[in-house]
């Protein structure tokens, strides 16, 4: 995926999290991956992408990667520490930041209202980032974890990478529900 400089630096001010992956091909596939996926969307304004059509303007999709490769990054440290697991730091940051990029195509805005788009509509979410990911040459697992991470899909996480980013995306996704009252997903069936 081709992006151009100026989109990769944006991403990279507004995901600063991305830094902290230490695998330098990895880190320049995240980033580009976010800026192509940007640049093909109708966002102009990558800070104005939803989290949820569902929830306040406020909640962003760039705030929700943030917050949800924050927690993923804690959950990844504790797990290790305190279970003596064995987990791919590197892997979970990028599979937080990149779990719902294809939201970038997942969500219109129409006369000021944000509604899915025809592919939100029409696609699994999580689908589109995770051929992105494909076609960027990640490997299966972390292609898997995008897949896995939503309730709305099958195939459940098998990876502690993958679930730990699952759980991290219910928290903050449910945390927000919540503040909105809306249904949360942890009683969704």
């Amino acid at each position: 995926m081709n992006a151009d400089a100026e989109s990769r630096q944006l991403v990279q001010k507004l995901l600063p999290e991305v830094d902290e992956i230490q695998d330098t091909a990895l880190r320049e596939a995240v980033i580009a991956i976010w800026a192509a996926a940007w640049e093909s969307s109708e966002w102009k304004i990558l800070e104005a992408c939803p989290k949820s059509p569902d929830l306040p303007s406020t909640r962003t999709l760039v705030t929700h990667s943030r917050t949800v490769a924050q927690i993923s990054i804690n959950m990844c440290e504790v797990l290790a520490r305190q279970n003596s697991l064995t987990i791919n730091k590197d892997e979970v940051i990028a599979i937080a930041l990149l779990h719902d990029v294809s939201k970038l195509h997942e969500f219109t805005k129409t006369d000021g209202v944000s509604t899915k788009s025809e592919i939100g509509r029409k696609y699994q979410h999580g689908f589109l980032g995770a051929f992105w990911m494909q076609q960027a040459g990640l490997s299966v697992d972390l292609v898997h974890a995008v897949i896995a991470h939503t309730p709305l899909s099958n195939v459940i996480p098998q990876t502690q990478e993958a679930l730990i980013v699952h759980y991290a995306d219910f928290a903050d996704t449910d945390s927000l529900l919540l503040d909105a009252s809306l249904p949360l997903f942890c009683k969704r069936k």
